[in-house]
């Protein structure tokens, strides 16, 4: 199932709400749930927080499979006027994993952390969706894309064995890790962390939607690839990572006790690049889709 969120006819002012993707078309979630209710009685609803409704997407996505089997899913009619936001437009939290990629460790003259994973926390307030404009404000210096895999946790755990890790998975989504570079790298000179240069406005593109775990057969087989108008940067297989989706999960869960709607941005490959003013960047998972976003310079 693609769960996406979505406001009606481009209005900021318009509230936010959650659908499912299905042949191209964006069927309202609570529509969805109103004709599986009509058929079959659950007392189902959605809950009104979205981090509940995130851990609830495998009860969601039976129901939706239930009625695709029927012919009953194509007969809904779809939402028009629809502009997507961020799947998730507020994380609970965004932890980043940096230098995941041996080839990305080795552009940036960094060593590789095989012991442990780097964790770093990354604003959820920086998040915008597929469509919408990262803005790079006028005292940044050099801005940068970074394409990543995005997971999102659905069931809430502390001190996860990794054997048990993928069963708190809700599903998956992309990433744009965009960093101001040149503060990053004067703030690790300073043994300052990463934050700042994560967690700029606009600087966490995110989306277009998040694809249930039962969609992806082998989240470690993934091929991720990143274009800037329309010219490839980034190619890679998400097999190589150096620190393993379950391995991640488990590793964080020692020290936070994990939730519904936590995003873990799971490191990007080699060919990160700087972006400016009039470039589109487009990150693409074939599985999950494509995240494309234009570039403006801000006022």
């Amino acid at each position: 199932m693609k769960f996406i969120c979505y406001r009606e006819f481009d209005d900021p002012q318009e509230p936010i709400h959650p659908g499912i993707v299905v042949g191209g078309k964006v069927l309202p979630l609570a529509r969805v749930l109103s004709v599986a209710e009509a058929i079959n009685p659950q007392n189902l609803s959605i809950p009104d927080d979205l981090y509940e409704l995130i851990g609830m997407l495998p009860e969601f996505t039976k129901i939706v499979k239930s009625l695709s089997a029927s012919k009953i899913l194509g007969q809904i009619w779809q939402e028009v006027g629809v502009t997507l936001a961020a799947p998730l437009p507020r994380p609970n939290r965004i932890f980043g994993i940096g230098r995941n990629y041996a080839d990305h460790a080795k552009e940036t003259g960094a060593d590789l952390p095989l012991e442990e994973p780097i964790v770093f926390l990354k604003a959820s307030s920086s998040v915008i969706g597929s469509g919408q404009p990262i803005v790079i404000p006028p005292w940044a210096e050099r801005v940068d894309f970074e394409g990543e895999l995005a997971v999102v946790i659905g069931l809430a755990g502390k001190d996860i064995m990794r054997e048990d890790a993928m069963r708190h998975v809700a599903g998956y989504t992309l990433i744009n890790d965009v960093t101001e570079r040149n503060y990053q790298t004067r703030d690790i000179a300073k043994s300052l962390p990463w934050f700042r240069s994560k967690s700029i406005d606009t600087f966490g593109p995110l989306g277009p939607a998040l694809v249930t775990a039962d969609e992806i057969k082998d989240p470690q087989n993934l091929t991720l690839r990143t274009e800037v108008n329309g010219v490839v940067k980034q190619e890679a297989n998400t097999k190589d990572m150096i620190h393993p989706i379950d391995e991640l999960i488990s590793f964080l869960s020692h020290y936070f006790a994990l939730e519904p709607g936590d995003v873990i941005a799971t490191g990007t490959p080699s060919g990160i690049g700087s972006i400016v003013d009039g470039d589109i960047v487009t990150i693409t998972i074939p599985e999950i889709g494509s995240l494309t976003n234009p570039v403006m310079t801000g006022v």
